[in-house]
């Protein structure tokens, strides 16, 4: 969307068109812009909804920034979201032992949230769908393994967990949200640690910080499979 001067009335109330500027935040396929304070998605209709859902629950929870206003016009939803303090992880990396240490604390404390109420409970349901979708077959192997036993945030690699000065702030780009298995958090994260250290070295600093005792190693597989990760 080039043209911003037809953003909904609802996104009006809290934005000026003409100061917005185009941002990279995340990992969302959606168009994003710094509103200031703010940050303001933009994407097909339907496809933000779920985010919007699980960012005002998240945002309850104190795990991200309130949702400031979710709109929808004929062909695009747009949402509204007050910018967290501090910066992404993948700028986080002059001190690797620290930040892989952080980030396991991070993910531990959303897995140990109370979970009650949470809207959403098909994150398991959906990476079992996306694995399918993407590969062009159903998944070959034993998925009983796989628990609900937490809350998730479903696409947990650094450029979606945020600190400032070593202290977590929050989760953006909440769109694959909800209640799962606590493993598929585990292994995106892994994975994207490894992949902007370049080095699988701070795996065991991040589980260590994680806490081992919640950790199974099959589950993690699995759900390593399942996302196409390779640990």
């Amino acid at each position: 969307m080039s043209d911003l001067s037809g953003l909904p009335e609802g996104i009006l109330r809290h934005v000026d068109p003409s100061c917005l500027a185009r941002d990279a935040l995340g990992r969302s396929d959606a168009q994003v812009f710094d509103a200031g304070g703010c940050f303001l998605k933009i994407g097909p209709r339907g496809s933000l909804r779920r985010a919007a859902v699980m960012q005002e629950y998240f945002a309850l929870k104190g795990l991200s920034a309130p949702l400031v206003a979710f709109e929808q016009d004929e062909a695009r939803d747009y949402l509204l979201v007050q910018t967290l303090p501090g910066q992404n992880a993948c700028r986080c990396k002059d001190d690797p032992a620290r930040l892989a240490a952080a980030i396991g604390e991070a993910v531990r404390a959303l897995h140990e949230t109370d979970a009650a109420g949470c809207p959403l409970a098909d994150v398991n349901e959906r990476a079992i769908d996306a694995y399918a979708r993407e590969t062009g077959r159903s998944f070959e192997g034993d998925l009983s393994p796989l628990q609900k036993d937490a809350l998730v945030q479903g696409d947990c690699c650094l450029p979606n967990i945020f600190f400032e000065g070593g202290r977590f702030t929050g989760f953006i780009d909440l769109g694959d949200a909800g209640l799962g298995d606590r493993h598929f958090d585990l292994c995106s994260a892994l994975w994207s640690l490894n992949y902007n250290l370049k080095t699988p070295r701070w795996n065991d600093r991040l589980l260590d910080a994680y806490g081992r005792d919640a950790v199974n190693g099959a589950r993690l597989a699995l759900c390593a499979r399942l996302s196409q990760y390779d640990l």
